[in-house]
């Protein structure tokens, strides 16, 4: 799940910046973390405490970074469907379909060993505030995805188990050509799976992920989490994105430590 919390501080400075470049400094002094790494972590709190009551989780890390007073250069940049959802009665079963779902669901494939629970529990951690179809799909594509990557080290293997969700992935020089700004999980979801099985390593993803002119910073987390599964996460990169989490939300950082130490050891 620290794919998903670097891809996501990674790509926080490009998300509607329409980058096209490549190039760029990785951790621009800007970076920080979103939501997605928040409510990543607020998965991550279910998983390592056994729980399935997910909206409660989610709520919990939604509150407690509300609770600051200062907020870092960028974020936490809710959505505003997700905002309104979770500062109002956050009633379960709001019907979305944005890619919320997938950006933060990376913790279940690590904490689950079968397929099964996987999937299971991907649906689980969608349904209070993303039970739209294709919300509920992109999340246990994702969970999928990078439970599979992590067991196999296998893009083919990897990439097989995204089209089971959505046809055949699109080329690399399609996406560099005809990408275009989306926060749904149908737009997303299978194009941050192709950037994820298409690219070598770790940083090569989330550079071509963060310059498509899209989502950036959930397209980065999203590929990322997939990334982190096939080719591992540098130290170096790692270690840049916890300090940046800790600046901010040591809670978060805390429980993203946690989740490295009982599911790596």
């Amino acid at each position: 799940m620290l794919g998903a919390i670097a891809g996501d501080i990674i790509g926080s400075v490009h998300e509607f910046s329409s980058n096209s470049r490549d190039d760029f400094p990785l951790f621009h002094q800007d970076c920080s973390p979103t939501d997605d790494s928040l409510l990543t972590c607020g998965i991550a709190e279910a998983c390592l405490a056994g729980s399935t009551d997910y909206r409660a989780h989610l709520l919990s890390a939604f509150q407690r970074a509300e609770a600051r007073t200062t907020h870092p250069p960028i974020g936490p940049g809710w959505g505003t469907g997700f905002h309104d959802w979770a500062s109002s009665e956050a009633e379960p079963g709001r019907t979305s379909f944005g890619n919320g779902s997938a950006m933060r669901v990376s913790a279940i494939a690590w904490a689950y060993d079968s397929e099964k629970e996987v999937l299971g529990h991907a649906r689980l951690s969608a349904l209070p505030s993303h039970a739209h179809p294709e919300g509920i799909k992109g999340s246990e594509c994702t969970a999928l995805a990078i439970w599979t990557a992590r067991r196999t080290r296998d893009p083919k293997a990897v990439r097989a188990v995204a089209e089971r969700f959505y046809g055949k992935l699109p080329s690399l020089a399609v996406i560099r050509r005809k990408h275009v700004y989306s926060e749904t999980c149908q737009d997303c979801v299978p194009v941050a799976m192709a950037i994820a099985v298409g690219t070598d390593n770790f940083e090569q993803c989330v550079r071509l992920a963060c310059s498509i002119r899209g989502d950036a910073d959930t397209l980065a987390a999203i590929a990322g989490s997939v990334s982190e599964g096939l080719w591992g996460l540098p130290e170096p990169i790692a270690a840049e994105a916890m300090a940046r989490l800790r600046r901010w939300y040591p809670w978060a950082a805390s429980l993203a430590e946690r989740g490295k130490s009982t599911w790596l050891a």
